[in-house]
Parts: C-alpha cells; structure tokens; sequence
C-alpha cells in the first residue's frame, strides 16, 4: 500500500517453497549467511511484539509476542497473544519504538480504533485501553512520544464526516485528548491533499514534521456512516509535508515537495526521520528520498536527494528506520532492504541491499532493536515476519538465518498457521511490529 488504498486484505502465497539466493551487495559479491554468534546477541531485546490481523475476520485481531532472545532455546517461538476482542480493524501502525510505560499504542486503521496494550508482563500482555476519535479528529494513524511522556499522533480525518483535512492531536500515556491542531491551510483549495499520515517531533528545536498521504476509506464504510462520502471516491496523490511548533502545535508551513528527476518520485510523502546529525529525511511512497532545509527559519524548503530503484514502478517504498549512519529503506520492488551511508545528508549512497525471496514479498513495515543490531521486517498485508543483521561500520545486511519457528525449513516466522496461544483461529496477517524489553 501506499497508504491503504482499501482496506482489504489478501490471501499470501505459502511461504514453505525452497528458498532463492537472498542477498545482493553494491559491489554484486554474494556474501554468505552466517549465523549470528550468541556472544554478540546477548544485548538483544528479548521480546518482538507484532500485530496482527485475524486474516478471515471471523475471530479477533490479536497481538503476538515472539521470543527474540537469540541465545533463548525457544528463539523464534511465538509465547503469548492478546486477543484485543474486536475483529476486522484493519492492524495497521504500531509506535515505531517501544515506549517507556510500556502501554503500546497500537491502530486498527480500518476500525478507526486505537489500542492501548499493557506490555509490563510480555508472557501476559493485557488490553489496558482503547479509543476512536479524539477531539474533533478521527481515524488515528501514526505516533510519536513527547518528552513528557504523551503521544502526539495524526489524525487523518475529521471525526465527521470522513474527510481531510485531519490533525495533529496530543494524548496523555492512557490516551486521554489533550489537545488537537487543523492541518488545514486556507489558501489550498484541495484538501484532499491534507491527509495527516506520519510524523516525527524535534523537541530541542521546538518542531514537529508530518507527511500527508491518503490512506482511504475503508470498504466497510457506508455512505451514510460518514456524511455521504463515496467509498469509491478517487484518490489524490499528494506531494505536501506539514511543519508544526511543538509548544502550541501551530502550523507554521506546508510545503511541497519538488518534483523528482522522473517527475513521480515526490508523490505520497511517507515517513519522516532525524539522521544523527540532525538532518531531517522524508521518504515518498513512490520511492523518493528528501532532505528538508531551515526547520527553523521561516522558510523552510526541501531538496531531492536519492531514488530507490521502486522507483517508477508499481511498488510503493514505505517504513525506513535510521541506525547509526545509515538510513534502511523497504523496497518491495527488490524485495528487500536498502541501505544508504547518510553521513552527508546531501549526498547518500547505497552501501548494501538485501534481497528476499519473492515468497517474502511487498517489504513494508521495519523497526530497529536498539539493544542491537537488527531489524524486524513484515510484509504489506502479508504473514511473514523477519530479523536482519545490520554490521554497524558498514551498513551490510544480513537475513538472520536462525530466526525461524522449531522445525522450519525457512528462515522467519510464518503466521500462516492454524493454531495460536489463544485459540485455534486460523491465519494471521502482520503488520506494525516492535522491539521490547523484558521484565
């Protein structure tokens, strides 16, 4: 997806065939998969919470809690779920990093809906909340914690009826409204291209930057349910991205994004992240890369600096994670990963690129494990799950081979099973995903 375009899910492909070559560097040497010795894991986050939809919508969306303890003798195993008791909420988003608290807000694009998941206990995770709409908002889709321990999230939507412009809406740690802004820009005329879709908050500068991209109504939603908006109504690409003062959340800029060398690149903004120097990158879902000058000034602008090879193609780049000097891109044109040296913003460079088998397609969703050097991995509406090495001096990246359920033939956890901790209710279909502690 690009943003979801509808809200649907399709059946994956078996993930049981024998596997094809997996990875490919830039200087197209092949480099062998070893696997990873316990004695540099043993920082790792012991836990990797991934949530996940009940694939036929018969039976509740769950979240599943897999050991991701490398030196663990059930390394791989899924240990506990959490059936949130609603079904067909379309999982989508999770917190991109496990939050201090330990209360994960996690969406269910599709319902609306927000969860609030209690994580102190891994092995018995329990459903502390939940919400819809906040304020004059609805349908919630990405967040970000504050310094002071709130979540600032974007609101696609007004609450009635589903149209943008959204908003930025600040909650406390128990979702609690606080406070919402309009990302609504009088002099734009469209504002279907005012779609609040992810962001990411700057406190020592006093900034918040958020992307706008269209999600979609879901196919769920009657005409009368949300004004009588069509849910076959056309969708808008959109090129904008939103600066905002964190202190009163004022919008202090829209701006577009230029256009790109092919003229697509700029269209759908993505994600959002700070390098280490500072520097802020926005990724495109059509595959583009941008660096955004004067934050603090009043005339902000951003520049172009990279494609990936998705590029022009009918594949959509989503979720990049930044570790150490290197920004890691999902590319499901590959599929795979990418990752680029940023240490001169204006200028990176790729450094190395994974690629899967096609049986692991649609790359979309990565986040990184900050106790090491890894990443998780899901597929756009898919039922695979994998951990990559990344080698922090060079960037390479590397499948963990051992990272697979007892007695599988393939690498990753497959959630394409009949049975789980919670009930045999069938296929799951994964998507948000995060590292976390053990208590």
């Amino acid at each position: 997806m690009k943003p979801i375009r509808i809200i649907i899910f399709l059946t994956a492909a078996t993930l049981l065939s024998p596997l094809t070559p997996l990875t490919q560097t830039i200087n197209q040497a092949a480099f062998a998969q070893e696997k990873r010795p316990v004695s540099a894991a043993q920082t790792a986050s012991p836990y990797l919470y991934v949530w996940t939809a009940d694939d036929d919508e018969k039976d509740s969306d769950f979240l599943a809690v897999i050991d991701a303890q490398p030196s663990s003798p059930t390394y791989g195993e899924v240990v506990a779920t959490l059936p949130v008791g609603v079904r067909g909420t379309s999982p989508h988003h999770t917190e991109y990093e496990f939050p201090a608290g330990s209360i994960l807000f996690a969406n269910g694009w599709g319902g609306g809906r927000t969860f609030l998941i209690d994580l102190n206990n891994p092995k018995k995770p329990r459903l502390s909340g939940q919400f819809t709409q906040a304020g004059n908002y609805g349908f919630p889709h990405s967040f970000a914690r504050l310094p002071n321990g709130h979540v600032l999230a974007t609101f696609q939507v007004k609450s009635k009826p589903y149209e943008p412009p959204g908003g930025l809406v600040e909650l406390d740690a128990r979702g609690k409204f606080l406070r919402g802004s309009s990302a609504d820009v009088p002099s734009i005329d469209n504002k279907k291209l005012l779609w609040p879709y992810s962001l990411t908050v700057l406190p020592q500068i006093d900034r918040v930057v958020s992307t706008s991209s269209e999600m979609g109504l879901p196919t769920w939603a009657s005409p009368a349910a949300h004004g009588g908006a069509d849910h076959q109504h056309t969708f808008t690409d959109t090129n904008h991205i939103q600066i905002w003062s964190l202190k009163d959340l004022r919008l202090l800029a829209t701006i577009p994004l230029p256009a790109a060398p092919n003229g697509k690149a700029q269209l759908n903004p993505a994600e959002p992240r700070v390098l280490p120097d500072g520097t802020l990158y926005v990724n495109t879902f059509n595959c583009g890369l941008y660096r955004v000058l004067g934050l603090e000034g009043s005339d902000p602008k951003a520049e172009f600096v990279y494609s990936f090879p998705g590029a022009g193609t009918k594949f959509e780049c989503a979720v990049p994670v930044v570790i150490g000097k290197f920004w890691i891109q999902t590319d499901p044109s590959l599929p795979g990963l990418i990752a680029l040296d940023v240490s001169n913003p204006a200028k990176p460079f790729e450094v190395s690129r994974l690629i899967f088998d096609h049986r692991f397609e649609k790359t979309h969703w990565v986040a990184a494990d900050r106790s090491a050097s890894r990443v998780v991995v899901t597929g756009n509406n898919r039922s695979w799950v994998l951990i990559v090495n990344v080698d922090r001096q060079t960037g390479e990246l590397a499948l963990d081979e051992n990272f697979r359920a007892k007695g599988a033939d393939v690498p990753g956890v497959d959630f394409d099973r009949p049975r789980w901790p919670h009930g045999a209710t069938g296929k799951g279909v994964v998507h948000g995903a995060v590292f976390g502690p053990g208590k």
